[in-house]
């Protein structure tokens, strides 16, 4: 399993490379700044290529509404997203987990309280639209 650390989060990707695990740090604040750099992290990891997304937001405690904006954007926080599992396991999380869920995008993303069922998810997801491809 290759693993960065990197400001602002943890980026792992699982043997297939096409699945991304994020999480980041306790009681993280997203402003414009933070969310542009979390975006360009992400994609320097993947090498800009299209990716399954696996993000525990349990520890976003705030998102500002300019990186909100920002993240909602298909060529900015959305680009490369083929489908999202988004974790969150309190009510602030919840809230912001649901606001990247009812964002119009070209992928499916669901919520899940659990890594376990993100996971089981995403999986599935996947096999899902690799059937499709085929």
């Amino acid at each position: 399993m290759k693993t960065k650390k990197i400001p602002w989060m943890v980026c792992s990707a699982g043997q297939s490379n096409d699945i991304i695990f994020m999480d980041f740090p306790d009681h993280l604040k997203v402003d414009l700044t933070s969310a542009r750099e979390i975006v360009a992290r992400r994609l320097e990891f993947t090498k800009n290529k299209k990716h399954y997304l696996v993000m525990d937001v349990s520890n976003v405690r705030q998102v500002s509404p300019e990186a909100k904006e920002f993240m909602q954007r298909p060529e900015a926080g959305l680009k490369n997203i083929l489908g999202a599992a988004l974790i969150a396991s309190n009510p602030v999380s919840s809230l912001i987990a649901n606001i990247f869920i009812k964002t119009p995008k070209n992928f499916e993303a669901r919520f899940f309280s659990n890594k376990q069922l993100a996971m089981e998810w995403i999986y599935a997801h996947r096999q899902r639209l690799t059937n499709i491809v085929l």
